[in-house]
């Protein structure tokens, strides 16, 4: 099953982004790009249920996770314990982890490659690591679709590539469908199925290969 944005119109007070046309495919990795205040984090908001449309209707009958920009400022939290709040959805109120929680949290962390790091401080990890652990909190949840709001922006170079090869993985092998709003357009083309590209207060949906730079 997919997402379906049928001429969406997204915004607060007054539309920044009109006559959204497009589909989020199942098991696909899709990259948005477009300059800054375009209206990136607002579709992303959307589509994670957080904002109402102006217009329009969308169609979803998916559980979403959304990854926003930055970490949390925590201390003295280790990263079982923050990928754990993933899991408070399926919990009752002041309820304890069940089996089935711990090895949906094992599992998340594995899938990211941080299992070893289950234990560690999170204000110990690098950025990357971070982030890592960020998407595993939202693994958790057991969501079919995952959204992410410029998840590379505090990465070096290399870093950015292991999250975006982790990204294509989760989509192609585990059948997630995958959203991230991302400047990185080069590797975007490389990883991603789609590139969704806001420009003009209007969305252009194009094949990753085929996408032209010289457009932003």
């Amino acid at each position: 099953m997919s997402i379906r944005l049928q001429d969406i119109s997204i915004g607060y007070s007054a539309p920044v982004v009109s006559a959204i046309d497009a589909e989020l495919v199942s098991g696909s990795f899709t990259c948005l790009v477009g300059r800054n205040g375009s209206g990136k984090s607002t579709l992303l908001k959307t589509i994670a249920g957080l904002i109402k449309p102006i217009s329009g209707q969308m169609s979803n009958s998916h559980s979403v996770g959304i990854v926003l920009t930055g970490f949390p400022a925590l201390q003295n939290t280790s990263v079982f314990e923050l990928v754990s709040y993933g899991r408070i959805p399926h919990q009752n109120l002041f309820a304890k982890l069940r089996e089935s929680d711990r090895k949906a949290i094992e599992d998340a962390l594995e899938t990211v490659g941080m299992a070893a790091f289950s234990e560690r401080m999170v204000n110990q990890l690098s950025d990357g690591e971070k982030q890592k652990v960020m998407i595993a909190r939202a693994l958790a949840q057991g969501t079919d679709v995952l959204l992410l709001d410029e998840p590379s922006a505090f990465l070096d170079y290399p870093s950015k590539r292991v999250l975006m090869q982790l990204l294509s993985d989760l989509a192609h092998h585990q059948r997630r469908t995958i959203l991230l709003s991302t400047h990185d357009v080069e590797l975007a083309k490389q990883y991603a199925d789609c590139i969704w590209h806001i420009a003009d207060h209007r969305l252009i949906c194009t094949d990753a290969p085929a996408f032209d730079i010289g457009s932003l």
